[in-house]
């Protein structure tokens, strides 16, 4: 795909950007100018909009219509400030969370591999390439830009809050293990899905490009994501949550756990030696994941490799050696690896 910004150099006014773009180049980031590394408040930051309004939508059927026929009458409890809940305060809740949740896991890895411990932080290091500031800087206004944009799917929270979903207000109980083990799968799952198709060359083009902005990742990029993509996660995800009989607390924990893993996963550190990932050590280390930014379309997976190695996506330069993965090589690994294996099957079959 052509990945550069094509706009006529004549339609430099508002008029001219929308004819150009078209009802169907609304979410491109080249029309919203998102690839570039100046990165300020623009016109056409608004027409997130329109994501914003398709993903509430959605939202709304799945909680109205699929939630209470495939699952059932809600089985979950209001919680006890439940006259106070509203749509808009939960929607404020939910973005200021997502920022603070942010600023503090994201910040709290930066400041003690940056400042604290800058040595440790250059040895772990996988590739060995400090983010510049202006990158850090794209990463983290970028990131303000696609928070916000949370606000669209918060009627997952809404409803859950309402008592109208699975979630309940009550203790933890052991029972919920069971449905935490199916929820963690089908999220890992669906994350691989559409962090897949978003890698076919029309959307990888038009939305997940700008995500591919970082080479060598750091923490801060974890959520400077396209609306489109950071609310399909997302819905996918508090849809899956919902749904399965939760206490509120474990339906938290379990989000500040994905969260963390993610950032964890965008350090672009060797962290598995951490605690929580040798707690977790079925979960894919940081490499894995940092190898996707570096060779761009392999390893889609969110918290464990399982479904790249069966999907055909998994690589790892050191099993694999170089395979001429790049930006423009959207072959998938499983099929690359196959042919730089068939020469060598080739000569043992002719010996």
């Amino acid at each position: 795909p052509k990945l550069k910004a094509d706009w006529p150099e004549g339609l430099t006014f508002m008029g001219g950007y929308l004819r150009a773009a078209g009802p169907g180049r609304i979410i491109d980031c080249r029309f919203r100018r998102w690839l570039d590394w100046s990165e300020r408040l623009r016109w056409q930051d608004a027409s997130v909009l329109c994501e914003m309004v398709f993903f509430f939508l959605l939202a709304e059927m799945y909680l109205c219509l699929a939630l209470p026929t495939f699952f059932g009458p809600a089985r979950g409890s209001a919680v006890p400030f439940e006259p106070f809940v509203t749509r808009v305060s939960v929607a404020l809740a939910a973005v200021l969370g997502y920022f603070c949740m942010y600023v503090i896991v994201c910040g709290a890895i930066h400041t003690t591999y940056t400042h604290i411990w800058p040595e440790e932080g250059r040895r772990l290091s996988i590739q060995g390439k400090p983010m510049t500031s202006k990158e850090l800087e794209k990463a983290i206004l970028f990131s303000c830009k696609s928070i916000c944009s949370l606000a669209a799917v918060s009627n997952f929270m809404y409803y859950a809050l309402k008592g109208w979903t699975n979630v309940r207000w009550a203790w933890p109980e052991l029972c919920e293990l069971p449905w935490l083990v199916f929820a963690y799968f089908m999220v890992d799952i669906l994350a691989y899905l559409v962090h897949r198709i978003l890698h076919r060359p029309w959307w990888y083009a038009r939305v997940h490009k700008v995500h591919h902005l970082w080479k060598n990742p750091t923490c801060w990029t974890v959520s400077a994501l396209h609306p489109v993509e950071f609310l399909a996660l997302t819905s996918t995800t508090m849809a899956t949550l919902v749904s399965v009989p939760l206490s509120l607390f474990t339906f938290t924990v379990f989000l500040l756990f994905i969260f963390i893993c993610n950032a964890m996963d965008h350090s672009g550190m060797h962290l598995e030696s951490l605690w929580l990932p040798r707690m977790f050590f079925w979960q894919a280390h940081p490499e894995f994941h940092d190898n996707h930014h570096k060779y761009f379309h392999a390893n889609y997976g969110a918290m464990v490799d399982w479904w790249d190695r069966l999907g055909g996506t998994f690589y790892s330069p050191r099993l694999h050696g170089d395979l001429g993965k790049d930006e423009q090589n959207f072959t998938p690994a499983g099929a690359l690896v196959k042919e730089a294996q068939e020469p060598s099957v080739q000569r043992m079959r002719e010996d």
